[in-house]
This record gives C-alpha cells, sequence and structure tokens, in this order.
C-alpha cells in the first residue's frame, strides 16, 4: 500500500469505507494463509467442482456467463457442482440453479469468504476472466486452471504490467485466445509456453453469433426506439480515474477521437438522419470525464452496463445485432470480424498509443481490416457506405480471418471448450 494509493482509497471510499477496505484485504489475506493454504496442502480435489470468476464487481457476465449458460443448458450442472465467486450475492441469487452455488469473493470492501478460499484449494476447475485474485493460489494437485481472459486486441500490455523477463505473473493450465495470430502475443505478454494458448475462441462468441433477442427488440428495451439500421462505437479508453496507465497521457479535444468538439458531433448526428443510422455509443468501462446531453440528439444514444444489465441484454448479443462496429485498438474490432460485417479504425491517436502503451503487432493496420477513421469527414464516409451497402474491406476480413480466429468445429465456442476439457 503506498501513500498515493492510501489517498485515493481514501477519497473515492470515504475514511470509514477505507478502513473497512483494508480490514477487508487484511482478512482475505489471512484466509489465503490459513483455509487456502491448508486444503490446497491436504484437501481433496473434487473433480465434479467448476469454479466460474470473471473481473470484480462485474458478477456474470462475459465468458464466465456465456459458458455457464451453455453448462445450465445442457444440463451438465447434474453431474457437476457449479461454485460462483462473486462480489455481491444477492445481485445473483435469483439466477440459482441445481448444483449452483454463490459464495463471495472480492466484495466492495476488498473482502473473500473462507468459502472463496475452500472451494478454490479444492475445485477440480477454476475458470477466470482478469485475475484469480489469489483464490486458488493454494491448490489440490490435478485442478485446471483455464485463463478465459477478456480479449485480444492490438494494444500491447502496459510497461509496468509486464513480468520480468524469464518470470511469469500468471498461473494457469490454459489461456484462451481467439486465432493462431494471438498464440504468439500472448505466450510473449505472459512469459509461458505457446502450448498454454488455447485458440478456441471466447464462450461470448455464442452470444455474438446467436443473440437471443432481435435488434427491434433490443433497440425498444434499451432506448425506446424504432427498428432500423444501427451501428455500435466501442472506443478503448484514454483516461481513467481507477488505472494508472500510460494511456492517461494521451491527451484528445474531445471525449470522442476523431471529433473536435461538440458542434461536430451535432453534425455527425445530422448525417446519421439523412443515412438513417442510429448510432449508439458505448462508453467504456474504465473511461472517465464523460458526458453527453442525448436530449440534443436524434441518431445518437449510449448504453452502459447498468443499462444493459437490467435489460437483461448481454452486451454481446447487443453487438451480434449491429450493422456496423467503430473501434481503434481494442480486442472488440478482433471479434466483430466474425460477423464479416463492415469495421471503422479510429486511428486520431495512433502514434501517441505506439509511443506510451505500443502494440502487439509491429505494424497493426495490417491486421485492421476496415476503414481507417481519422477526422469526421471520415466518419460520414464510414456511415454513407453502409447506407447505400458498400463494404469496401471485404475482401481483407476474409483474407485475414484464418490467423485471427479459430472457427469452431461443432455447434458453438462453449462446446468446443467443454469438449477440450472434458467436461460432459
Amino acid at each position: 500500500m503506498t501513500k498515493d494509493s492510501l489517498k485515493r482509497k481514501i477519497k473515492e471510499e470515504g475514511l470509514a469505507g477505507s478502513v473497512l477496505y483494508y480490514l477487508g484485504r487484511f482478512c482475505s489475506k489471512a484466509e489465503l494463509a490459513l483455509v487456502g493454504k491448508w486444503f490446497g496442502n491436504h484437501g481433496k480435489l473434487r473433480q465434479n467442482c467448476i469454479v466460474l470468476k470473471n473481473r470484480t464487481m462485474q458478477d456474470m457476465t462475459d465468458n464466465p456467463r456465456a459458458f455457464y449458460e451453455y453448462l445450465i443448458q445442457n444440463k451438465i450442472n447434474e453431474n457437476y457442482q457449479i461454485i460462483w465467486m462473486v462480489s455481491d450475492k444477492k445481485k445473483c441469487e435469483k439466477l440459482k440453479c441445481k448444483n449452483v452455488k454463490f459464495v463471495t469473493a472480492e466484495n466492495k470492501y476488498g473482502w473473500s469468504s473462507p468459502l472463496a478460499y475452500y472451494y478454490g484449494a479444492v475445485a477440480g476447475f477454476f475458470f477466470y476472466t482478469n485475475n484469480t485474485a489469489y483464490l486458488n493460489f493454494y491448490h489440490c494437485k490435478g485442478q485446471t486452471t483455464v485463463n478465459m481472459w477478456h480479449g485480444c486486441g492490438y494494444k500491447d500490455a502496459a510497461k509496468d504490467n509486464k513480468p520480468p523477463a524469464g518470470k511469469s505473473m500468471m498461473h494457469f493450465d490454459h489461456a484462451m485466445v481467439p486465432g493462431p495470430v494471438f498464440v504468439e502475443t500472448k505466450s510473449r505478454y505472459w512469459n509461458c509456453e505457446k502450448e498454454k494458448i488455447l485458440a478456441l475462441g471466447y464462450p461470448r462468441y455464442d452470444w455474438m453469433l446467436h443473440p437471443s433477442v432481435s435488434r427491434g427488440e433490443a433497440l425498444e428495451k434499451l432506448f425506446s426506439h424504432k427498428d432500423m439500421k444501427t451501428v455500435i462505437w466501442m472506443p478503448t479508453f484514454r483516461k481513467s480515474e481507477v488505472l494508472i496507465s500510460a494511456e492517461n497521457e494521451i491527451e484528445l479535444p474531445f471525449q470522442l477521437p476523431a471529433l473536435e468538439s461538440e458542434a461536430e458531433l451535432k453534425a455527425l448526428d445530422a448525417h446519421l438522419r439523412e443515412c438513417g443510422i442510429f448510432l449508439i455509443i458505448k462508453k467504456h468501462p474504465l473511461q472517465s470525464g464523460w458526458s453527453l446531453d442525448e436530449g440534443a440528439y436524434t441518431n445518437i444514444r449510449y448504453v452502459t452496463e447498468e443499462m444493459l444489465q437490467k435489460s437483461g441484454i448481454q452486451l454481446y448479443e447487443l453487438v451480434g445485432l449491429m450493422d456496423g462496429l467503430i473501434s481503434d485498438y481494442s480486442s472488440i474490432a478482433v471479434d466483430y470480424m466474425l460477423l464479416d460485417r463492415p469495421l471503422g479504425y479510429v486511428l486520431t491517436d495512433l502514434e501517441s498509443y505506439r509511443n506510451t502503451r505500443g502494440f502487439v503487432f509491429e505494424n497493426p493496420e495490417a491486421y485492421m481490416p476496415g476503414e481507417k477513421i481519422y477526422n469526421l469527414e471520415d466518419l460520414k464516409d464510414y456511415f454513407s457506405h453502409i447506407a447505400v451497402g458498400e463494404d469496401p474491406f471485404k475482401e481483407e476480413r476474409r483474407r485475414l480471418l484464418p490467423a485471427m480466429h479459430t472457427m469452431p468445429k461443432k455447434s458453438g465456442y462453449c462446446e468446443a471448450l467443454a469438449e477440450y476439457l472434458n467436461i460432459k
């Protein structure tokens, strides 16, 4: 704990909240040393036990949630006990099924239940996305730990996040990536053997390829809006109040890259009306300094994680309904290639990113099969092409697809993972 981190925590949580947070972290470390270590060394492996953990305070979403739904739909929970490690149990209990249990891990005060360390130690399978939070740091011999991760894009690891040469900071048996080209980039990122990288794609791709709602239903639920051609814009974060990163050094004139001002956003809104296109802007959860008076726009709305949760629509279902995607260096641009629809890459700060964060590819643009956008006029051109059905990068997407993605052998990505791990 540094002096700066303590000041930031007190500013966020107040003095009482900060005391509870550091008390929770202390208790969790004690539980790891006592409960986790004892059961890791002396417990009995429960091969028919599956642990699922998403990132802190984002319970039951993303890849673990998609895989969980597959397990339930295929009645695999009748043969396995499924343990969800969540920050807020009350929000999840209504989704409980047979042989499914919720235990507290990394709640808002940083505390994890002793049960979390117990199941982390004895479970036959431990699936996670962002990090394990040391919940299975001690575990029985024979446990299979799977890093589902949260996406492979173009950004390199932050320089202060890279492990020392010859040392891996990730402890897993397998880590998932979309396709062959990312085996090299991620094995380098994690300093691990290439054999540990599974190029099977992500479970959430099943949502994207087979959404449970129609576009019209989604627009009505989220925005009370009529059905029409729709594009989603998902910029990666530049400024963050919760993460110290190289991106914070990047200065942009407006909250959206490629635009100079609110006046340009209004001009884009007018162009969208002419094209008959609705634009959804998805704020990155780490982005700060965001503001948008939606009442000033007719064809532009933003969507938040809270809105999606309330509507019961998963983000990747919404993405799967879109006629086009605008992004930049984010993994969503890689994921969207599977849909074979128009992509736009906003590269206004490409050189700033190269000099601060860096890229996993020496020439990232060679792996971007879509329109390159630098300003308002480029944005207008992108939407004009979609309006009339033009798709100038279709052949380039198809050429790159085999390197960027592994197509599922059977009915989906969840099934491919379950089959690989012999979970049935």
